[in-house]
């Protein structure tokens, strides 16, 4: 999000605090948000929320389907359990469950995509070692499907 400061310089805002950068002008968003649930630390379930733009020609769905091929590709074991339905408040998505093999075991995911401005796409990507636990699952959902877009007037 950006703001103007008294020196009509940008102002990059977020959680913490803020920096002078022309965020969308000069600069592009590529943050990660990363939140963790608060406990056992070895088995806490995270989530992830990223950012990307789509390539020229590739929209959302055929995205998802490039996503879901590289995961087979690079991750062992890699399974797509289940395509789950996302009711975002300006519309409908999906989210993929997924269970993979990492050095640590095996790990559920929870995956879904949305497009936020042009070709802007918001990634949530939750975690959890197997199993995870149908309370995180319904919390992890809620959150995701909880995800109200701002307007481009408050991203700036």
């Amino acid at each position: 999000m950006s703001a103007i400061n008294d020196n009509s310089t940008p102002l990059y805002v977020f959680n913490e605090g803020s920096v002078p950068a022309d965020v969308p002008g000069t600069w592009d968003d590529q943050t990660l948000n990363v939140l963790r649930i608060k406990g056992d630390e070895a088995h806490a379930a995270s989530l992830v929320i990223s950012r990307d733009t789509l390539p020229v020609g590739v929209e959302l769905p055929d995205y998802i389907e490039n996503e879901i091929i590289r995961l087979k590709e690079t991750l062992q074991d890699f399974e797509l359990k289940a395509r789950l339905p996302v009711d975002w408040a300006d519309g409908p998505g999906e989210a993929l469950l997924t269970r993979w093999l990492s050095e640590e075991g095996s790990i559920d995911q929870v995956m879904a995509c949305r497009l936020v401005s042009d070709r802007k796409i918001l990634i949530f990507t939750a975690t959890h070692v197997t199993p995870m636990p149908s309370g995180t699952y319904r919390t992890v959902m809620r959150i995701i499907n909880g995800f109200r877009p701002r307007s481009s007037e408050q991203i700036g």
